[in-house]
């Protein structure tokens, strides 16, 4: 029999160690389906609460320090699915902002040496699109099936429907993995990037850009910071526990930055507002998040380490 429990305004109905969130029966098509997890990094089962938010709660780690949803999101494929379906229209207008994509994609010429790129969570294709444009070789993949579909039938693309484990790449193949937006929605981090260790290049570049839980936006917005989504956001990243991710992987971590301080809400519904003294508070702030990695995006470049020559000398 399940039985009913609130958790941040949200009822959950229990049915051994798996949870449906109440009050979305009646109007979405995809009901969200919640079970209880463990650190997916080093499968530690203990954890502190952080936050309860929309239906569930985000908790650290105690060994490794890594931040996710529990109960976690089981249905995740199905629940983005719906999502992307949504947005395809907006994720397709992307392709207007090719000019900044290229300055960006520009900076990983130097890793170049079998021409051959990958970007995982593709999307509707943009990334893929403008690094073909720059002379790479590209292949992406992503879980959505209607973003998938547009990037092959609308812009040619070599794209596969699925994880980057399921695609199964030849070992070696890539110079440069590339992911935006998309760490923080993998159900397993630590596999996905110990694939990406695989398929890499002794020497390749593995790069992300997530979110970034120990940032000042979080701090000022609290409950009404958009990226605390359980739905959706997975897992949420420090520089403390992404080095430890990547040690765990095989990869070398070569450098972490951050970027950008949000002190107004866009969340629906959102009840924060500001204090008059925050723009200027806000302008030294996003300075220093320059130094200290407390700004609202992290992003971080990872390494396969390059093959050495035993007894070279």
């Amino acid at each position: 029999m399940e039985c009913g429990t609130e958790i941040g305004g949200r009822l959950l109905y229990r049915a051994g160690s798996v949870f449906h969130v109440g009050g979305e029966r009646a109007n979405a098509m995809v009901i969200p389906v919640f079970e209880d997890t463990n650190c997916d990094v080093c499968g530690c089962v203990e954890s502190r609460e952080l936050i309860a938010v929309r239906g569930s709660a985000y908790h650290e780690c105690t060994r490794c320090g890594l931040i996710y949803a529990r109960p976690m999101l089981r249905n995740v494929t199905e629940v983005n699915e719906e999502q992307y379906q949504a947005k395809l229209d907006f994720y397709a207008a992307k392709m207007r902002k090719k000019p900044r994509y290229a300055r960006k994609l520009r900076r990983f010429g130097s890793y170049r040496k079998t021409g051959n790129f990958l970007e995982i969570g593709c999307n509707a294709g943009t990334v893929i699109s403008i690094a073909r444009d720059l002379g790479w070789n590209v292949k992406g993949c992503d879980i959505s099936a209607a973003a998938t579909r547009y990037a092959r039938e609308k812009i040619g693309l070599d794209v596969f429907t699925g994880t980057v484990e399921e695609a199964a790449y030849p070992d070696g193949y890539f110079d440069v993995i590339y992911t935006n937006a998309t760490l923080e929605h993998l159900r397993h981090p630590l596999s996905t990037l110990r694939e990406c260790c695989r398929v890499l290049r002794p020497g390749g570049m593995f790069y992300a850009d997530t979110v970034n839980w120990d940032s000042y936006t979080r701090r000022i917005l609290g409950v009404d910071w958009r990226h605390l989504s359980p739905t959706g956001h997975l897992h949420l990243y420090t520089p403390r526990n992404i080095r430890e991710l990547c040690r765990r992987a095989g990869l070398e971590h070569v450098k972490t930055w951050t970027r950008g301080v949000r002190s107004t809400a866009n969340m629906p519904g959102a009840t924060y507002r500001p204090p008059w003294y925050m723009p200027f508070l806000k302008a030294s702030l996003s300075l220093l998040s320059r130094f200290n990695c407390k700004g609202d995006s992290i992003e971080f470049l990872a390494r396969k380490p390059p093959v050495t020559t035993l007894g070279a000398g």
